[in-house]
């Protein structure tokens, strides 16, 4: 690898921003690209260099490494190869990692084609949210070669304090499936819980706290809980992206011939919520989509 070259980092959201600021904060030079370029200021101003599009910064960043965090599937797709993507100028030994959650057979399909450039592929979604990204705690599943996710190790150990290799290209995003569909779920009756104690008379944060130690217990139930009961529904993660996560999830059950009734009713309730005009709000604002229906 070009010990010169900086690291890529394509994707400024939530979750891109943080984890972009605590690789420079680290000490790593990096090129980065946004579609909306206004996400990078904060990020040129501590010393990013800027790149145009995916394909001029697959020339900058040659046989490094460039890490993805994008959106969804159709934008990923987008950077890897489109019209300007990183496949049209990405340099033989150069490592691709995308810690977004994606599709999986897409995730297969994309490394396959970065193979044939003579480039390296990982899937590495993460767990933990904004604030994770924000301490640099988040946890990390990976899926692919052992000897690349030894060359993406330093980097995941400045983004988080976990890190697990689940298994071949895909298999990150198979144990990222298995986190958010245990977290849309658990946020659905966190908030029925907390709603139903409450018209009751009960104090949700009292509830909250009674919980606390016990089986019920949760990080769901300990940050989004505490969401919940001061109705903060500012967005760590949208309820969009919950919806799209439970989707691809579902997507692939269906590939499968597989039956998952709990992820439907799930995927169900959080298609109600973003019907209802309430997507922009954070995961916990599952609590205002069951007073509404209430």
């Amino acid at each position: 690898m070009n010990t010169h070259a900086p690291i890529g980092f394509i994707g400024l959201g939530l979750m891109g921003q943080a984890m972009a600021t605590q690789l420079i904060n680290a000490g790593y030079p990096l090129c980065i690209h946004s579609r909306t370029k206004d996400k990078a200021k904060a990020l040129i101003a501590l010393g990013a260099s800027y790149a145009n599009s995916p394909l001029q910064l697959a020339s900058i960043v040659k046989d490094s490494i460039i890490i993805i965090c994008v959106t969804d599937s159709i934008a990923l797709e987008d950077v890897v190869k489109g019209e300007k993507g990183l496949l049209h100028h990405i340099a033989p030994n150069c490592l691709i990692i995308d810690m977004g959650t994606s599709c999986y057979e897409l995730t297969l399909n994309l490394a396959q084609q970065t193979h044939k450039k003579q480039a390296h592929y990982i899937d590495a979604p993460v767990s933990g949210g904004q604030i994770g990204a924000q301490q640099g705690t988040l946890s990390i599943m990976a899926g692919g070669s052992s000897n690349q996710l030894q060359r993406a190790k330093p980097l995941f150990d400045v983004i988080g304090q976990k890190t697990t290799h689940v298994g071949a290209e895909g298999s990150g995003q198979l144990a990222k499936s298995a986190n958010q569909m245990i977290v849309g779920a658990t946020l659905n009756i966190v908030a029925e819980a907390l709603f139903l104690a409450q018209k009751n008379g009960a104090d949700p944060a009292k509830v909250v706290q009674a919980l606390t130690g016990g089986f019920a217990d949760s990080k769901i139930l300990q940050v989004h809980g505490k969401r919940m009961v001061e109705q903060n529904y500012t967005p760590g993660a949208r309820a969009t992206t919950q919806l799209k996560d439970l989707q691809q999830a579902q997507d692939l059950a269906t590939l499968n011939k597989l039956t998952l009734p709990l992820n439907q009713a799930s995927l169900s309730q959080w298609q109600g919520m973003v019907d209802a005009g309430l997507g922009h709000l954070d995961q916990a604002g599952i609590l205002a989509w069951v007073e509404h229906n209430n």
